[in-house]
């Protein structure tokens, strides 16, 4: 390689290697005998270097610090050329120092930030501010410790606001409660343990808290069972959007594991809508010192439709409290906060979810107020409070008050099969849809006065979902022959428009069909409808034969 190739080369791989610091180089060849000398002038900030007798002669003023350097180099064989190459190329040890200005000057940037940090913490507590020696030379292990440093100091200074939030909050919330307690005629038995999060911690503590109870496995399974009744899209990433949407919604929430409230962190109480929101999370505080909210199925895994019963007595509860304590202290600047909320929310991920998403997240809260209300029109909150002794075990108990207040209430029918084992295989989903589930199936894929009719008789239900043969039966019993006809027709639409059925056969309480996929449905004189989908034949008759 030419000498001057080499300089380039060297040059090149100095911007990605740890380079010499220069700003300017010269560059001068000329022949010596049978080799060629080249010689090139840096600006350099480092120590000086010595011959090292390698046959590079290498000139520089005496002492540290040189502001630059001469280095002449003579050659005249291939192993100078490679020598050479391998010194160039960072390959050979060499006497210099070698800095990255990127590096040295992220270091500064800490150093300042440093500075910044210990400042403000020692404004709180002059021992919590800590110090950092000075340092003539950065290393890794020095950058290291630096930021170590700096996210100590933050998480103080962090700790600090947020102590201070609750603090500046103090009287607000404390009226609150007075009123949230008169309201619902509960009195706190403990003090309520508040904690501060902002956004992204809050959207990471929903993670946990998701992830204390269902594996990232189990919602995927959940997410291909409710896709094979047609609750979702296929493939849909249930977890990651459940978490997005929950983050976008939440403005508080309260934790009955860790018996905390836990509220974001820009929520100023001067807030009247925050003040409103507040008094919702707080009833869940008295419910679960007097009730005991982990007692509830609210993470029941095989029963959603008796998860969501339960949510909703729990929400509808808080949601009526909620409402009175708006109406007590209503205000021209309650109003005008409240329409500001709606306004300015990002309501993106809500706008986007699938339908069955979306109403199953307000179903306790719209629902679960209009169940409570029902109950306490027969006695007030005392009979909101007796409620959680027997909660709801159904969403049609939530949709239809009158089947949770008769004398005895209409409760689910109990599906059972003596062995869920097909082919060997067991189900990945194992699960109730419920009424509300039924609406909204059947909203989506037909339309709403659809829905609520087909799934009005509901008395019970389940489905199970193998991923293997990805075969789905769902076995649903009704108060009546009308009623379970009523769904055996919803269903035949539904699958018909769904995936496109185009060879079938039918005949009264059957209808059956093999292309696209194949369904098998049928109605009995138990007033059961048994719907069967699979990817072959060989799966639909394995289904078709559990008892």
């Amino acid at each position: 390689m030419h000498p001057p190739a080499l300089v380039r080369a060297r040059q090149q791989a100095a911007r990605v290697q740890q380079p010499f610091r220069f700003v300017e180089v010269r560059e001068h060849l000329q022949p010596v005998g049978d080799g060629v000398q080249a010689a090139e002038t840096f600006f350099f900030h480092g120590p000086t270097l010595a011959d090292n007798g390698s046959g590079l002669k290498r000139a520089l003023p005496p002492g540290r610090g040189a502001s630059s350097f001469r280095l002449r180099m003579t050659f005249s064989s291939r192993s100078r050329v490679w020598l050479l190459a391998m010194l160039f190329l960072g390959l050979a040890p060499v006497a210099c120092e070698k800095k990255d200005p990127l590096v040295e000057k992220r270091f500064k940037l800490l150093l300042e930030e440093n500075a910044r940090l210990r400042g403000a913490a020692a404004a709180i507590d002059p021992k919590s501010g800590g110090s950092v020696a000075p340092v003539a030379n950065f290393t890794p292990a020095e950058t290291a410790k630096l930021v170590a440093e700096n996210d100590r100091l933050r998480e103080v200074l962090d700790k600090h606001q947020k102590a201070a939030a609750l603090e500046a909050n103090k009287g607000q919330r404390e009226a609150v409660e007075k009123q949230v307690t008169e309201i619902r005629g509960l009195e706190f038995k403990e003090p309520v343990d508040y904690q501060v999060l902002n956004r992204k911690e809050i959207k990471a503590t929903i993670s946990g808290k998701l992830a204390e109870v269902f594996s990232v496995e189990e919602f995927r399974h959940m997410a291909d069972a409710m896709a094979a009744i047609g609750l979702l899209p296929a493939n849909y990433p249930l977890r990651g959007k459940y978490i997005d949407l929950l983050g976008e919604q939440v403005a508080a929430f309260y934790d009955q594991h860790q018996h905390k409230l836990v509220m974001y962190e820009d929520a100023t109480l001067d807030n009247a809508q925050n003040r409103v929101v507040l008094a919702h999370e707080l009833t869940h505080a008295l419910q679960d010192q007097h009730f005991g909210l982990k007692k509830l199925p609210l993470e029941i895994k095989t029963n959603d439709d008796r998860a969501s019963a339960a949510s909703a007595l729990v929400e509808g509860d808080a949601t009526l409290v909620m409402s009175e304590f708006m109406l007590k202290n209503m205000s021209k600047q309650m109003f005008k906060d409240s329409m500001v909320a709606s306004f300015t929310q990002n309501m993106k991920q809500l706008e986007t979810a699938p339908r069955f998403l979306r109403e199953m997240l307000v179903f306790p809260y719209l629902r679960g107020q209009e169940f409570c209300a029902a109950i306490y029109g027969l006695g007030g909150y005392e009979a909101v409070s007796a409620a959680y002794a027997q909660p709801p075990t159904s969403t049609a108990q939530i949709l239809h008050p009158q089947k949770y207040l008769a004398t005895p209430r209409e409760e689910p029918i109990e599906i059972t099969w003596a062995d869920t084992k097909v082919k060997g295989e067991a189900p990945i989903g194992d699960n109730v849809v419920g009424e509300m589930g039924t609406r909204i199936l059947f909203t989506e894929w037909l339309d709403a006065a659809t829905g609520e009719k087909a799934g009005a008789g509901w008395r019970g239900d389940r489905y199970l979902y193998f991923g293997g043969g990805e075969a789905l039966i769902w076995k649903t019993v009704w108060g009546s022959a009308e009623e379970a006809a009523e769904f055996f027709q919803a269903e035949q639409k539904m699958l018909t428009k769904r995936h496109g059925l185009t060879v079938t056969r039918q005949e009264e309480g059957r209808f059956e069909a093999d292309g696209p996929r194949v369904i098998r449905l049928r109605q009995t004189p138990a007033n059961v409808v048994i719907v069967i989908d699979a990817k072959n034949v060989e799966w639909a008759t394995a289904l078709d034969a559990l008892k």
